[in-house]
Formats: structure tokens, C-alpha cells, sequence
């Protein structure tokens, strides 16, 4: 696992790229691979490639840059977890190999395949080649996403990170609002690739790659989930011996290192699932929880202590206080880099610090399995209320198009989705995830309606005569695997695991099993009403039935009880700021954070996406300390 960064000018005859510059930016990363650094500059300066390792495989012999035998040279930030068997085969092949590291074998697949080398990796990565025979540059990122890819270009430049402050340590690089970004980050929590909240800074798209050669750059697709939009026919038990095997073998792959590996153990379903499938490797792993005090409905480290004894694990806890969140402030905006406006990333951080406490430079964790086998309460709502879903749609258009005028403004998230339901397609069931419509219009000083939410349909231009719940329910994956996931809930861990120099890997999203779940049938997922119904019978023989039983708890953080305190105080002065005044209205956010402070708010993704704004935009936009405003707006013990 490492963090890269790189420079290309490919507009320019005569090469500029500064070491000092270049170095700049690949010590902006140094929490990503504290054990061990590279720099390359081609002899024409015309490239620059920079890397920090944090050394997981082969600790001796993985060093980076790697080059191959005509002069291609690779900076990878990742994990490729066929790589055993990879390199089996191209040895019959008769390819020689110098290393022991899974990094060469990209090297070694690209001399042979060019770009279509993505094609035969497994893992988690985002890397860049550089190939002088064909004087260009070859960028990629995982099929899922756990791994990101930044980019920007200026004046011929191409510019890439792992993080977008490595890109702003580049002098030619002034950070800027995307301000036509902000709605669709109010409504995700975060924006949508390829677009950042940094105008003119872009994201590599989850399966995408890149070229970039005289011509400039170009971005293509080289994995589709997405299509076709067919339910696949697998009986239920014959879907849950498929799941459980391919599990097994994601788990078994996840734990190719030489350091130690632990899990991130909620006690919950997936985290259980990923401990008991380490079956006899079980015993004395290292596994880790975080708590908030006071905070009960959020605190799960009694069940994950539960597990860990059931299982004798090496168990560790941490809690978390009100003031030791708020005193991460300024670390939560450095290294979210734009906001990721989920305060899951505030016990992220902690636990994550927990396990780089305990020497633990690599953890299992359980996301994506609420995604792809529909575990969230939400998917079961609507299901248990589809049959009154359909007869909405089935009425007149006429009548439809009215039903939303008898809701009142109290409720605009029955609205918004009666207005859905007005035009024939429900949003995807998880959409908006931060604000509706209304709520957006009442906070922003301008509104566009014209401006996108960031998502849409794959089909969205196509007529279609799919059943209504199968257009929903693709939708929604949709949604899940093209944004939500790859943009929020993995960057958030990649963020902070990365933060405290560890590695996190989710086995739940190993792409072969992705493509299997992804296209099964809903009532498969949700056999008989009960969320993760295939799940639960894949694992039934070494998850305890208490775990199995037991209700879902989501992970969250205490905002609203914040918003009462010191975080509240800190928001009120942030209202007054010319950053909030540009994009927002002071007296709708004022309104907002009174009803809260007397605990008749709106939900805290209401106000903590504009926290997070605020914030964000007075450190990385402004240039502005963090740590002072927070001392100055703390309530006097």
C-alpha cells in the first residue's frame, strides 16, 4: 500500500519537472507509506514520478519505482491479491521475476498487454505507468474503487495523486470551488466522479483507466457492472454454496501479507463473518472496536466483545469523547482532502489509530456487504411497501402528478418521492442521502434546478419496458456501486485507515463476487422479508445465532448531541463567514442550527455536510487555521 504522484508534460517540447517540486508533492503523502520512499524524473524531465511505501509484501524487494525491461516505469498504490497465481502462470510462460512483491507483476502483465492489463488483475489499486516506447501514460483504478486516483492538467501538464493535496503542493495549482458541484454534494455527502469539489480536479471513476500522450488526456471504462440489466436464475441454495465459496476464498486471498493482519469488529453481521471465516486463524488475531461515551445507541463494543470471546480473539477497544472528536477537526478536514460529509470518518479514524497502536498495518473490514445483500432497513421498506408503490404507479398520470400537493412541507421526503413516483421512476432507494430538493433550495443562496444531482440511470436515455421494482431495484445498485460506495463509504476508510499508516481490505467486494450478487434477484436478498436472508444462510455454520439474530445497529457519530455544544458554537461563527455567505443563506442555516440546539432539528446529515463545507473551504480554500477557531468557540467548563 503506498501513496503515488506524478507529472507529465505532454504539451511541452523541453521538460521542466522539478525534483523540489516533485518531492513536495510525494511528502505531502508520507502518512501513506512511511516505510520507505522513490523518486523518478526521465532524462528529458519531461516526467516525474514519486511514491511513499508502506511496506506489506515482500518488505525487502518492493521498492518503487519499479521498471520493466524496456524502460516502462510503475508507481502503484494497492494490493493484487491473484498475484500468486499470476505469476504462476506467466512463469510457464517463461517471464522471470526479480522480486517476491505483487507490484512487479503489473509491470510484467503491462509488457505484455499494454492497457489491457487491468483486465487480468484482482485487487484493490490505482497506479500509473509510464511507457516511453509509446511516449504516454497509463493510469488505472480498481474495478470497485477502494482505491483513488486524482488528476488535474494546467498549461500541458498532467498532474496525478492518490490525494488531491498532493496535487496542490504543485505551485501551478490554485485551489478553486466547483460551486455548480455543491448540489449534488448537499444531496451524496460527497461529488461524483469524475468532478471534485476543487474546480478543475478530477477523479478517476471506479473501473476506469486513462492515457494521456501528446493528444492529451483520455478516460475509458474497462469494467461494467452495471450492464445488462438481467436478473440472473440461481435457486437460493444453490446461490448461497456459490456465496460462501467465493467468501471463503475472498477471505483466505485478503490475508496475503508479511506484517500481521486484524479486523475492524463491530460485533455486527459482516465484521462477525469476516473473523468466523478466519476459522482456526481466529484465535489470538487482533480485532478492534470503537465507542462514543454516553452515547449508547451508538456504542456496539459490548457485542463486538462478545465475539471476540466466542472466538478468542486478541480484542481491543477505544472510546471516543466529545471533545476528542472535535479536537480531530482540523485532522478530519486534512485528510478527507474535500469533504466526505459522513461522520462515520470520526470513529474510522480512531479505531484505525487503535489497530496502528497495536502494530497492526493491516485490517479486514466488513463495507460493501450491506450494499450486496440489501442489509439496510431502508431496502426492506420499500419492499414490505411495494405493493402500495405499484398502485401509485399505476394510477393516471393526472392523479399522480397531484398526490404530492396533499403532503405538507413538514414532510418533504414523502414528497420528493411522491414526485418521483409522478413521473414513473423512484430515485434509487438511498438517494438523496444527504438532502432532499426542498432542503437544498432553503440553504442555497442560488439554486439551479437545471443542475444535476450527480447520478442518473446507465438507461436514463433509453426507452425501457422493465418491470418497475427490477428498474428500481437496479437503480439502486446502480447508485450504490457507481457512487455511493466507491466515492463515500470507501474513501472514508481509505482515508482514515491510510491516515494512521494501515491498510484496510474489504473482502466483501472482491469483484468476482460483486458480479454474482450484484445481478440476483432482491427476493433472494431479501427471502422472506429479512434483510441479507442469503447471507445469513451462507455463513449459518460458523456465525453464532445470536449474531445472526440480532437486529441491525448502524455505525454512526453523536452529531445532533454535538451541534447542542461545542460543535454548534464553532458552526454559528462559521455562518458568518464570507465562504458560507457566497453559497449559502445565513438565516436559513441560523433557523436550522437554533431548531437543532433545542433538539427539534432535522437529522444531522441536515447540517453536518455544511459543518464539513465550512470547514473544508476555510482550511484547503483559504489557507485558514482550524485548530484556533475550534479553542475559540469551545463552551467554558
Amino acid at each position: 500500500m503506498c501513496g503515488i504522484a506524478g507529472i507529465f508534460e505532454y504539451g511541452r517540447s523541453q521538460g521542466s519537472v522539478s525534483e523540489a517540486t516533485l518531492l513536495h508533492m510525494r511528502e505531502t503523502l508520507h502518512h501513506r507509506g512511511p516505510d520507505g520512499a522513490g523518486l523518478y524524473i526521465s532524462p528529458d524531465r519531461r516526467v516525474g514520478l514519486g511514491v511513499r511505501r508502506l511496506a506489506i509484501i515482500d518488505l525487502a524487494g518492493g521498492e518503487q519505482p519499479m521498471f520493466g525491461r524496456n524502460g516502462e516505469t510503475l508507481v502503484f498504490n494497492g494490493e493484487i491479491y491473484n498475484y500468486p497465481a499470476l505469476r504462476r502462470a506467466l512463469e510457464e510462460r517463461g517471464v522471470a521475476f526479480g522480486t517476491d512483491c505483487d507490484t512487479e507483476i503489473i509491470v510484467r502483465l503491462y509488457e505484455l498487454y499494454g492497457e489491457r492489463c487491468v483486465d487480468h488483475l484482482n485487487g484493490m489499486f490505482a497506479f500509473a505507468v509510464w511507457d516511453p516506447a509509446r511516449e504516454r501514460l497509463f493510469f488505472a483504478r480498481d474495478r470497485v474503487g477502494e482505491k483513488p486516483l486524482y488528476w488535474t492538467q494546467t498549461d500541458g501538464r498532467l498532474l496525478f495523486a492518490s490525494e488531491i493535496k498532493a496535487l496542490l503542493a504543485h505551485p501551478l495549482v490554485e485551489p478553486a470551488v466547483e460551486a455548480d458541484a455543491i448540489p449534488e454534494y448537499l444531496t451524496n455527502l460527497v461529488t461524483s466522479s469524475p468532478r471534485t469539489l476543487y474546480k478543475g480536479i478530477y477523479k478517476l471513476g471506479p473501473g476506469e483507466f486513462g492515457i494521456c500522450d501528446d493528444r492529451g488526456v483520455r478516460i475509458q471504462r474497462y469494467w461494467d457492472i452495471f450492464h445488462p440489466r438481467v436478473s440472473s436464475e440461481y435457486s437460493f441454495g444453490e446461490a448461497a454454496a456459490t456465496v460462501r465459496q467465493l467468501l471463503d476464498r475472498s477471505v483466505h486471498d485478503r490475508l496475503m501479507s508479511d506484517v500481521p493482519v486484524g479486523v475492524l469488529l463491530s460485533g455486527g453481521l459482516d465484521s462477525t463473518t469476516l473473523v468466523a471465516l478466519l476459522r482456526e486463524r481466529a484465535k489470538g488475531v487482533a480485532t478492534f472496536s470503537v465507542g462514543f461515551r454516553d452515547h449508547p445507541q451508538l456504542d456496539e463494543r459490548a457485542e463486538a466483545k462478545r465475539v471476540a470471546e466466542h472466538f478468542r480473539t486478541d480484542h481491543h477497544e477505544v472510546t471516543v469523547s466529545q471533545q476528542e472528536a472535535l479536537d480531530f477537526l482540523t485532522g478530519l478536514v486534512y485528510h478527507q482532502d474535500e469533504p466526505l460529509a459522513d461522520p462515520v470518518c470520526i470513529p474510522l479514524h480512531f479505531v484505525c489509530e487503535l489497530a496502528s497502536k497495536n502494530n497492526v498495518k493491516v485490517v479486514l473490514a466488513g463495507e460493501g456487504a450491506d450494499e450486496l445483500f440489501w442489509g439496510y432497513p431502508r431496502y426492506k421498506l420499500v419492499f414490505d411497501r411495494w405493493k402500495w408503490i405499484e398502485r401509485i404507479l399505476r394510477l393516471p398520470d393526472g392523479i399522480r402528478r397531484t398526490l404530492p400537493h396533499f403532503i405538507p412541507p413538514q414532510r418533504p421526503q414523502i414528497r420528493e418521492f411522491l414526485e418521483q413516483l409522478a413521473v414513473g421512476r423512484p430515485s434509487p432507494i438511498h438517494m438523496p442521502l444527504g438532502m432532499v430538493r426542498r432542503h437544498r433550495e432553503e440553504i442555497l443562496r442560488e439554486f439551479d434546478h437545471s443542475l444535476s444531482s450527480g447520478w442518473a440511470p446507465s438507461n436514463a436515455h433509453e426507452s425501457n419496458h422493465e418491470d418497475a421494482f427490477l428498474r428500481l431495484a437496479f437503480d439502486t445498485q446502480e447508485y450504490e456501486f457507481g457512487l455511493r460506495l466507491p466515492e463515500l463509504l470507501l474513501m472514508r476508510i481509505d482515508r482514515f485507515s491510510m491516515a494512521n499508516s494501515v491498510e484496510a481490505r474489504v473482502p466483501f467486494l472482491d469483484p468476482t463476487l460483486v458480479e454474482f450478487v450484484y445481478r440476483l434477484p432482491a427476493s433472494q436478498k431479501l427471502a422472506n422479508g429479512t434483510p441479507k436472508a442469503l447471507l445469513k444462510k451462507a455463513i449459518s455454520d460458523v456465525v453464532p445465532p445470536w449474531v445472526v439474530k440480532r437486529p441491525k445497529q448502524g455505525f454512526g457519530a453523536p452529531v445532533d448531541a454535538w451541534l447542542q455544544s461545542d460543535l454548534g458554537n464553532l458552526f454559528e461563527s462559521l455562518i458568518e463567514t464570507d465562504a458560507i455567505r457566497a453559497y449559502f443563506r445565513q438565516d436559513a442555516l441560523r433557523t436550522a442550527l437554533g431548531r437543532t440546539r433545542a433538539g427539534r432539528g432535522r437529522p444531522k446529515m441536515f447540517l453536518w455536510p455544511v459543518v464539513n463545507f465550512a470547514l473544508w473551504h476555510r482550511h484547503w480554500i483559504e489557507g485558514e487555521s482550524i485548530d484556533d477557531l475550534v479553542q475559540s468557540n469551545r463552551v467554558a467548563a
